[in-house]
């Protein structure tokens, strides 16, 4: 096994100088070896980022799109020189975009050694938070913030019951004003500080682009929370639910019309209880509870939005919530700029309390599955009333051995669903950065090692975005019965551009094939198997999905995905694979779980195209890494369970056992004598240049050998 994060060896062709690549330590290595992302991807454009009904616009009318990373709370407070390091890592590999994430979480901006409360700032920290900010504007990339995310409140900040209502109040910050007058009060501190820097302020900054009121939080994402809130909240939320009712019903006996037998008898508008979340029915009691929550999301959306403005914000602005609710995505949707959630696969489960333990892990290949969870449809289930969408966090998480292909499927996916902003979760910084951990890819290179050529594809839009829209429309019913019965039409979106609105609601740009959300809807499959493809094929044909494009192919029996445009060529998942044709690109290998992906530079398309650059990674672990079966084990929650993390070095198993035989688009041969591991080769003009993680690993280019030294 070889080291993934050693260069062992860099060819030259011809006499020619090569253009200089950032000089960065081993630990924070670009995502591509041989091309310098922070030339060819957008620098920052001038003015304020607004969102439009056809996404993020800059002053100049120019769309803008995000490719990114997060950096959360304990990964910011390093030193200097290591920011440094951490910014030109990102800014060579094509990121555009950092958001740094958890900033209120214990440690970090409200947490003052000694000093009670969570009301003021930290300064120490946040002249940290001040430095990212300016090396991140130094490199042309742009900043996000969220405000509430994990914040403890204490009694000391005026909070009655503190302790009872969890981290960052969830959902309570969404409707106790005490709690909300402390949210606006971090967010003018925050926002309105001079950063000493820069000299601006972030409410004067071009450079942050977005903001997000809360992370993860109202009253959906956590029913049972809704359920059984303490005291004194709990009778204030009654108290509410009661005006609510008198808003809508004039009497008793109109609500008792409205109701039928879910109005108990004895029960009137005042005294009629807020009905359980967690408990599924579709009455019209339980609609009217669902209205109302998503009523009071609004409100808060609003309350918070016209403060920001007041403070002189012009970004757009955002809150997440839960993206299986069509209810709670509409409120945000109906009051702010853009909708954002998470995608994570294999997420860690836990045998005990969240975060505690050994993580479990199930250690599919995500590319076999076809269910509603899955990254397209997943994600473009967030497209509400034509608004902007960021995955604001996603990643397949390590140790999941089929991690790679995760972000040939995100950016390809992303582009057909003509999403805004995609970041990666995350980068770690400090005593973990040079090995494998859970959330943190700056090591990996089945994760890093593609990230640039994703940045590629996705800032070019080398996949085309559909011009037809299957509108998913939701009436009153619909929106609100509080499940997710009718999700399954989001899997359209393995074939099909999607969109979502209320009825009779804002309609996104473009044409429209409009499909009532209701228990009467065709199933997503039966809809896939009518669309016509390309070629004379259907988006939906055995167990293969094929995009209206033609350009994406997700074969579910065997667990690859595969991506045919001018511009870009690419196949990941489980390969193994003998003669596969993508368009121009022949491609067989001896490696059983990777991605390969090819990417013009010049702008040609890849036949024609001088300077291009390909890529293969395939798998990567830490030394003494142990992930072990959890058969025989009672009650463990997934099918494997991490026993140890390991150390670095991390280790890809890079042999010259086998081998990568390819036929390229313009006509040639390359073929690389490698098994496993990491390579990447270029050409630019007369320059070709080879670079491996395995030492004695060979290219044979248009018949010319190049061979790296044997360690």
């Amino acid at each position: 096994m070889q080291l993934s994060r050693t260069l062992v060896g860099l060819l030259l062709v011809a006499p020619l100088a090569a253009a200089p690549l950032p000089t960065l330590p081993r630990d924070y290595a670009p995502s591509l070896k041989l091309v310098d992302l922070s030339r060819s991807t957008g620098a920052r454009e001038p003015g304020f980022l607004t969102a439009s009904r056809n996404g993020f616009r800059w002053s100049n009318g120019t769309r803008a799109r995000f490719w990114g990373v997060n950096i959360a709370n304990r990964n910011l407070w390093i030193e200097r020189d290591e920011i440094d390091q951490v910014v030109e890592q990102l800014a060579a590999s094509g990121v555009n975009m950092v958001r740094f994430e958890a900033l209120d979480s214990k440690g970090g901006l409200l947490e003052i050694e000694g000093r009670p409360g969570t009301r003021q700032l930290n300064p120490e920290r946040l002249s940290l938070l001040h430095y990212w900010i300016a090396k991140v504007r130094a490199r042309h990339m742009h900043y996000y913030l969220d405000l509430i995310d994990f914040r403890d409140f204490v009694e000391e900040d005026g909070v009655e019951n503190a302790r009872q209502i969890g981290r960052a109040g969830r959902p309570y910050a969404m409707f106790d004003p005490t709690l909300i007058e402390l949210q606006k009060e971090y967010a003018t501190q925050l926002l309105t500080t001079e950063n000493p820097y820069t000299h601006l302020t972030p409410v004067e900054d071009p450079a942050l682009a977005l903001l997000e009121i809360c992370n993860e939080s109202g009253f959906f994402l956590y029913p049972k929370v809704t359920d059984n809130l303490v005291e004194p909240y709990r009778s204030r939320l009654a108290d509410r639910w009661r005006e609510w009712l008198h808003s809508h019903y004039q009497n008793r006996a109109e609500l008792a019309n409205a109701w039928g037998p879910a109005l108990a008898e004895g029960e009137d508008l005042d005294s009629a209880a807020l009905p359980q979340l967690g408990r599924v029915s579709r009455d019209p009691r339980q609609q009217d509870g669902i209205h109302f929550l998503h009523d009071v999301e609004r409100a808060y959306c609003a309350t918070m939005r016209d403060h920001l403005r007041g403070l002189g914000l012009r970004i757009p602005i955002t809150a997440v919530v839960s993206s299986d609710v069509p209810a709670d995505l509409a409120a945000v949707a109906a009051e702010l700029d853009f909708t954002a959630e998470n995608h994570y696969t294999d997420h860690p489960s836990f045998g005990g309390p969240d975060w505690q333990g050994k993580y479990f892990h199930s250690n599919k290949n995500a590319l076999r599955d076809d269910s509603r969870f899955t990254f397209a449809p997943f994600t473009a289930a967030l497209r509400w009333n034509a608004k902007p969408v960021v995955v604001r966090e996603w990643a397949a998480v390590w140790p999941n051995q089929f991690r790679g292909s995760s972000v040939l499927e995100a950016a390809a996916y992303a582009r057909l669903q003509d999403i805004d902003g995609m970041l990666l979760f995350g980068t770690k910084t400090g005593p973990v950065r040079d090995r494998l951990v859970a959330f943190g890819y700056q090591a990996d290179p089945t994760v890093w090692d593609m990230f640039g050529m994703g940045a590629l594809m996705f800032e070019r839009g080398d996949v085309s975005t559909p011009s037809q829209i299957a509108l998913l429309e939701y009436g009153p019913a619909a929106l609100f019965r509080g499940d997710a019965s009718l999700a399954d039409l989001n899997r359209l979106a393995f074939g099909q551009r999607l969109a979502s609105a209320p009825e009779g609601g804002a309609a996104p740009l473009g044409d429209l094939t409009i499909l009532p959300a209701n228990d009467k809807a065709p199933r997503a499959n039966d809809w896939l198997a009518q669309l016509p493809v390309p070629g004379g094929r259907r988006a939906l044909t055995g167990s293969v999905y094929t995009s209206s494009t033609g350009q994406l192919r997700r074969d579910v029996a065997n667990g690859r995905i595969t991506v045919e445009t001018p511009r870009a060529l690419g196949v990941a998942g489980e390969l193994l694979l003998k003669d596969l044709r993508l368009n121009s690109l022949t491609v067989s290998t001896d490696t059983a779980v990777g991605s390969l992906w090819m990417e013009s530079l010049d702008g040609k398309p890849l036949p024609t195209s001088t300077h291009w650059v390909l890529k293969m990674s395939s798998v990567a672990s830490n030394t003494g890494q142990k992930l072990s079966s959890t058969a025989g084990l009672a009650n463990a929650p997934a099918p494997y369970v991490l026993e140890q993390e390991g150390t670095a070095p991390v280790l890809t198993g890079g042999s010259t056992r086998g081998s990568t035989r390819l036929t390229l688009p313009d006509g040639s041969s390359l073929t690389v004598q490698q098994q496993d591991g990491t390579w990447e080769a270029c050409r630019e003009d007369d320059l070709f240049r080879f670079w491996s993680d395995t030492a004695g690993a060979q290219a044979n280019y248009a018949g010319k050998l190049y061979a790296l030294p044997p360690r």
